[in-house]
């Protein structure tokens, strides 16, 4: 079992800084999931850990020993970098072995750990062939199999599932996430990829800017997000950026913000005013399809926006999910309700509707 640690550590590529005094924790036998966009410097950080590019400052602890000044091969780290490489002319036995046999271990010790890895990755009817003669999520199984053979300390998975078809993602997926319990490796899994994050991860880093900006369960992460970029990258529902808002303390308890869906008057007792407000994210069951005569009676704490519909997908016994644009935003809601399900089963695409937002349920980002 193996903490991993890393404190302030930054890294610049000409003269900018890939990875600014980022800190992060990984307990023993947790797999932590780093979820950022393309260039927010989630590879550069794996490889920074594994040794294979330097860094200016801060240090990267396992077990509480700095491991900066050793090379990658006294790290004890397995990586996984991504894409498929492996050796085209070895046959995957070779390939996994490779490492091994470097290390000039002996013949048994190389079969007792090969047989140890082939049973753990179920990869035994690939032994004997080449890279060229199986399919993207095996070569990806030879991948993980060949970089944990040696029982590292650490893992580390850049975008493991990046090259596999949607069919073979999931199952891979749920392989990973049970060879990393089963040996209980300390593992941080890179990815872009929200329902990755969603399946595979105890717990989720939001990375951008060279930063880790929050860290939780993923529960928690959702349902609570740092500001509005956070839950951008998080994939939450109903996320929309605020571009100016005001406070009225003293008169009538507003927060006054104008978003991409239209000027909302948030009552501030449903509220927790932030130092810096960045968006907002409307709860799915706090929006409801109403009809103009009901819209005439709406309650005085909610706002009613005209839209188009943009789909309607029955998902279950009075559940549908329901898309619909405001000014050029999308709005999803699950609808529940038994007494409007005609209505929402009427609904048609490109229809013209008009939406209830309970703004006391609108959460400031």
């Amino acid at each position: 079992m193996t903490k991993l640690e890393i404190k302030d550590l930054s890294m610049r590529y000409q003269r900018k800084y890939i990875l600014d005094n980022l800190n992060l924790e990984v307990e023993s036998g947790e797999l932590v999931v780093i979820l950022g966009e393309s260039g927010c410097g989630k590879t550069s950080l794996l490889k920074v850990i594994a040794g294979i590019l330097e860094h200016e400052t801060g240090q990267i602890l396992v077990d509480g020993n700095d491991i900066s000044h050793l090379s990658p091969q006294k790290r004890n780290i397995g990586y996984v970098p991504q894409g498929q490489i492996l050796f085209p002319h070895m046959k995957i036995k070779d390939n996994v072995t490779f490492g091994l046999k470097a290390k000039k271990l002996s013949k048994d010790l190389i079969n007792e750990k090969l047989d140890w890895i082939v049973k753990l990755t179920e990869i035994k009817d690939l032994l004997e062939r080449y890279p060229y003669e199986i399919s993207g999520g095996q070569k990806q199984r030879v991948a993980l199999a060949r970089s944990m053979v040696s029982n590292p300390k650490i893992l580390l998975l850049d975008e493991p599932l990046s090259s596999i078809d949607a069919s073979g993602r999931e199952s891979l997926a749920l392989t990973i996430r049970r060879i990393q319990k089963e040996t209980e490796t300390t593992t941080l899994y890179v990815t872009h990829n929200q329902e990755e994050a969603r399946l595979i991860g105890d717990r989720v880093a939001i990375m951008y800017d060279g930063k880790i900006q929050q860290i939780g369960k993923i529960i928690d992460v959702d349902r609570n997000p740092l500001n509005f970029l956070t839950a951008k990258i998080m994939g939450s529902l109903n996320v929309f950026p605020v571009s100016f808002y005001s406070i009225n303390k003293e008169n009538d308890g507003l927060v006054i913000l104008d978003t991409t869906i239209g000027q909302m008057r948030i009552p501030l007792s449903g509220s927790k005013i932030k130092k810096k407000i960045t968006g907002i994210k409307i709860p799915p069951s706090e929006v409801k399809i109403i009809t103009l005569q009901k819209s005439k009676n709406k309650k005085q704490e909610n706002i009613v926006q005209k839209g188009l519909v943009k789909s309607v997908i029955e998902i279950g016994k009075n559940l549908f999910r329901i898309v619909v644009e405001i000014q050029g935003e999308n709005i999803e809601y699950l609808k529940v309700d038994t007494e409007d399900k005609e209505l929402v089963k009427s609904l048609k695409a490109n229809q013209n509707v008009t939406l209830e937002i309970s703004l006391e349920k609108v959460i400031l980002l």
